[in-house]
C-alpha cells in the first residue's frame, strides 16, 4: 500500500512517542548497592524493607550492600569525615565501583531540599555528576525520590510539615526529571509512602522511621520498587529479617569500622597496623549471606 504524499509527510513529521521509562527490577544474581542518606542507613538496622524484597522474589538470588550515610547528600559531604567534601564523594564512588554492582540504587534529595528552590540547580548538577561517576560500573541505576515527613508533637508542627513537604516535592520532581532525561528507572517514595505517613505516627521525630515505621511502610516500599502488592506476614519472616540485620551489621563494620581515623586516617601511625584485620570481615559477611539464603529457603518449605 502506497500512502498519499500528504499522509506520508504527516507520518514522517509526527513527533516520536517517548520510550517508556524502565521499571525497577531485581534479577537473579543481582548485586545491589544502595546509596543514600539517613533513611537508607537506618533501614539496615531494622531490615524490614530488604526482607520484603527477599520475600517478594523467592526465585531470585541477589545481594544488597547498604552504603547509606546519615545526613549525606549527592556530594558525599557527610562521609568526608575530617577531609574536604570532595574526598567523601570520592570515597562513595570508589567503594561503589569496588563492590561491582549490577544495579545501583541512588536515594538522595532530602537533605539537599533544605536549600529550597534556590538549591535545585546545584542538586541536579551534583546528582548528574554522581551518576556520571558511577557509570564505569555499567550497572542499572534506579533513582529514589526523597520520602515524605509527618507532623510530630513538639518537633515538627503541621505548619512546618507542610513547608517541608513543599520543598521535598520540588526535589522529588527534580529526581524524576533527571530520571526521565537519562532514561533511568524511578522509585517514587515521596508519593508511595504518603498514605501511610498521613495516617500513622511511627517516626521518632517526624522524619526518621522507627522500627515499626519501617515495618509499616514495607508494603508501600515494595510496591514502589516494582513488586506486586502483597501482605507481609512478619511472624513468618522474622528469622529472615534477623539474618538480614546480622549480615548488614557485619558489612557495616567492614566498610565503616569504628576508630577509622586510627586505622586509615590521620592517626593511623598509632594503630594503623590493625587495618589489615578489617578484611577479615569478608568471610564473616559471606557466611552471613549464606544464612540469609538459608532463611529464604526455609520459607519455601
Amino acid at each position: 500500500m502506497v500512502l498519499p504524499p500528504a499522509l506520508l509527510a504527516a507520518a514522517l513529521l509526527a513527533p516520536a512517542q517517548p520510550a517508556a521509562p524502565p521499571r525497577p527490577e531485581l534479577r537473579d544474581g543481582d548485586r545491589v548497592v544502595w546509596l543514600g542518606n539517613t533513611l537508607v542507613e537506618r533501614e539496615q538496622r531494622y531490615g524490614y524493607w530488604e526482607t520484603a524484597l527477599y520475600a517478594a522474589n523467592p526465585g531470585k538470588r541477589f545481594t544488597v550492600r547498604n552504603l547509606g550515610w546519615s545526613g549525606d547528600t549527592v556530594f558525599g559531604e557527610a562521609r568526608a569525615a575530617f577531609d574536604p567534601p570532595a574526598k567523601g564523594f570520592e570515597r562513595m564512588v570508589n567503594l561503589t565501583l569496588e563492590l561491582k554492582p549490577t544495579t545501583v540504587w541512588v536515594a538522595f534529595g532530602a537533605n539537599e531540599s533544605f536549600e529550597g528552590a534556590a538549591g535545585l540547580p546545584r542538586f541536579e548538577q551534583g546528582l548528574n555528576k554522581l551518576l556520571d561517576s558511577i557509570r564505569p560500573a555499567n550497572a542499572r541505576v534506579v533513582l529514589f525520590t526523597p520520602a515524605p515527613v509527618q507532623a510530630f508533637p513538639k518537633m515538627l508542627s503541621a505548619e512546618a510539615r507542610d513547608a517541608r513537604m513543599k520543598d521535598l516535592a520540588l526535589y522529588a520532581e527534580s529526581v524524576k526529571k533527571v530520571a526521565a532525561a537519562r532514561g533511568l528507572a524511578l522509585v517514587d517514595l515521596f508519593t508511595a509512602l504518603q498514605p501511610t505517613f498521613s495516617q500513622t505516627t511511627f517516626t521518632e521525630n517526624g522524619v526518621h522511621p522507627t522500627a515499626d515505621g519501617f515495618r509499616d511502610t514495607a508494603a508501600g516500599f515494595l510496591t514502589a520498587v516494582g513488586g506486586a502488592p502483597r501482605t507481609l506476614e512478619w511472624k513468618q519472616l522474622d528469622a529472615l529479617r534477623i539474618a538480614v540485620v546480622a549480615k548488614n551489621e557485619l558489612f557495616f563494620h567492614r566498610w565503616r569500622p569504628q576508630n577509622e581515623t586510627y586505622l586509615f586516617g590521620f592517626r593511623k601511625h598509632e594503630q594503623g597496623k590493625n587495618a589489615k584485620e578489617i578484611a577479615e570481615f569478608d568471610p564473616l559477611v559471606a557466611t552471613a549471606e549464606t544464612a540469609v539464603e538459608a532463611a529464604r529457603a526455609a520459607l519455601q518449605k
